[in-house]
């Protein structure tokens, strides 16, 4: 590819922007384009169920960058613009305007989209999402204290949004069909620590549950369970995960297995059709099969490999993945991946609000879960990266920093000098 070869980018969020910028900084001169189905310029997803919810963080805020850098980076933003199909015999892609635009590369940063639940009633005024910044703002009208909401899901954007309409007053139930809320990703001890701090602050969480339909005469007015239980609600929030937004890909024949198939420069099953963030997977060392991260940090790394990748240009060094949540006071940060069989090893008292878990195998650490514990989190992903592992009644030890556990400054007979 020529350096005045055009580039066009599906998905005007974090990957594609980012893509963006990065082809700008390897040397790409010529055109960039990217095409968002939302009328906002890329802006920053986490705060939506948070500060920005809230009403802590102003709209202007979670911009990605100011507007004026895309006109200066010579970025064409075509936004409010759909792609209806790619033609990748004739290298261009169909838009919902009737035009037609021409590629020498293609990203695909389309991002997901959320689950929709198949029960009556789901389409009642009041039934919302959370996952764009629209959504949010439908959201803020429904936070007004006294109010009963009902969360269907007990995921990280749900117990955010718990966590958010709690803050403001709100009666609120979250519906989980597991036997605990953060179940899928997190240790049993992260889980019940968080639900039940969730709890302690008024929460209402019902686990096993399984919602068979939603009433209201217009407006949503009760949540129905499996069980019989009503719950009244005058707002629902359905947060059951997100699917890989992989359809432009699939009608066009690009390799799709629960997502965009990709290699870990971004390369899809087209050697001109490049694809990075949330609607990707991967293949990840140590499972069988190809995994779909969604995090900022990965979107990001992805977005930037796949750009050099574009330029003939080397993919830089790997990163452990890591991710966040926040929920009250409660900081959650994550690091790595768990691997099967691995050993979970508690530090510090879940009773104190401070604590980790590292998982290890018998060969090197593999992940850490930290709850308000920063600086365990920090040399975690240190630890993790070199690819060791250490002693275990040493990590156990929350008297024993794991900086000098990484630096080998103690042993286990003198674990606390």
């Amino acid at each position: 590819m020529t350096s005045d070869s055009s580039i066009v980018i599906v998905g005007a969020g974090l990957a594609g922007a980012e893509a963006a910028f990065a082809l700008r900084e390897y040397g790409h001169t010529g055109r960039i384009v990217v095409i968002g189905k939302e009328t906002w310029p890329p802006y920053e997803r986490p705060p939506l169920s948070k500060s920005y919810l809230k009403g802590d963080l102003a709209r202007d805020r979670l911009w990605l960058r100011p507007a004026q850098l895309y006109a200066e980076q010579n970025i064409e933003l075509l936004l409010g613009t759909e792609v209806t199909a790619i033609d990748r015999a004739q290298r261009c892609v169909h838009l919902d305007t009737g035009a037609v635009l021409g590629y020498d590369k293609l990203l695909l940063a389309t991002g997901g989209e959320a689950r929709r639940l198949a029960i009556p009633g789901s389409e009642l005024d009041g039934v919302c999402e959370l996952k764009t910044l629209d959504d949010a703002d439908r959201l803020r009208a429904h936070l007004v204290e006294g109010r009963s909401i009902v969360i269907i899901g007990g995921g990280y954007v749900g117990m955010e949004f718990a966590a958010t309409a709690r803050q403001a007053g709100c009666e609120v139930t979250v519906l989980e069909t597991q036997a605990m809320v953060l179940s899928r990703s997190l240790s049993g001890v992260v889980a019940r620590h968080l639900q039940t701090e969730h709890e302690k602050r008024g929460v209402r969480v019902l686990t096993r549950s399984s919602v068979t339909r939603i009433e209201g005469d217009g407006h949503v007015s009760a949540v129905v369970l499996a069980d019989g239980l009503r719950l009244p609600a005058d707002m629902v929030l359905v947060s059951v995960g997100n699917l890989a937004s992989d359809g432009l890909a699939r009608a066009d024949g690009v390799h799709v297995d629960r997502g965009i198939v990709v290699d870990r420069e971004g390369r899809t099953s087209d050697p001109q059709v490049f694809a990075a963030g949330d609607c990707t997977v991967s293949c990840c060392e140590g499972f069988d099969t190809p995994l779909r991260l969604e995090s900022v940090q990965h979107a990001t790394l992805q977005a930037k490999r796949a750009a050099a990748a574009m330029l003939g240009q080397p993919p830089g060094r790997d990163e452990v993945p890591w991710f966040w949540s926040d929920q009250f006071d409660i900081k959650l940060q994550m690091a790595g991946l768990p691997l099967p069989g691995d050993a979970e090893l508690v530090r510090g008292d879940p009773e104190s609000g401070r604590f980790s878990v590292v998982y290890q195998n018998a060969d090197r650490v593999t992940a850490i879960q930290c709850v308000n514990a920063p600086g365990d989190f920090v040399v975690a992903k240190k630890m993790i990266a070199e690819r060791r592992m250490f002693p275990v009644e040493l990590l156990r030890n929350p008297l024993v920093s794991l900086r000098d556990i990484r630096l080998g400054r103690l042993t286990e007979e003198e674990p606390t000098k």
